[in-house]
């Protein structure tokens, strides 16, 4: 893994090849594992993109994390397969051409995602949530919550 421009790369055990686009900054913390087998997983920034991972994270294989502004994921946390975070939208919605606003995502920590989540642009999971797999977050799903859906929503 090559990371550029006053990066921080804790410990990180990768099982597999990754894909790792990394145009703005990586700060990855202590023990991290990054599976990529059978299916690679992508850790893309852009120019103005961060992307921050805390300590003792597990990304599952296929999973795809893209930063043009600033993806945070806490200490702890547990990312199943396919999983998707994208903190922008990489176009309007009515217009394909006209660009899209990114917004950062806050994913605290010990936080459980579920195969196939999608995370988008400004959703902040609170420490503990568990997101079931399949579901769709948009928006904040509140600290120790169990959220599924789309959009997710907590449960009662």
């Amino acid at each position: 893994m090559r990371l550029l421009r006053k990066n921080h790369l804790g410990d990180a055990r990768l099982e597999g090849r990754p894909f790792v686009d990394n145009g703005g900054r990586m700060n990855i913390g202590r023990d991290l594992v990054v599976t990529s087998r059978p299916v690679p997983s992508h850790l893309v920034t852009g120019p103005a993109g961060v992307l921050t991972i805390g300590d003792r994270v597990r990304i599952a294989h296929g999973v795809s994390i893209n930063a043009q502004a600033e993806i945070v994921i806490g200490d702890d946390v547990v990312l199943g397969p396919y999983v998707t975070i994208l903190d922008v939208d990489f176009h309007g919605i009515h217009d394909r051409d006209a660009p899209s606003a990114a917004r950062p995502i806050r994913i605290r920590r010990g936080v459980r995602l579920g195969a196939g989540v999608v995370v988008l642009r400004g959703a902040i999971l609170g420490d503990g949530a568990v997101v079931a797999a399949n579901s769709v977050v948009s928006r904040a799903v509140p600290a120790g919550a169990h959220a599924s859906g789309v959009p997710a929503r907590p449960h009662a």
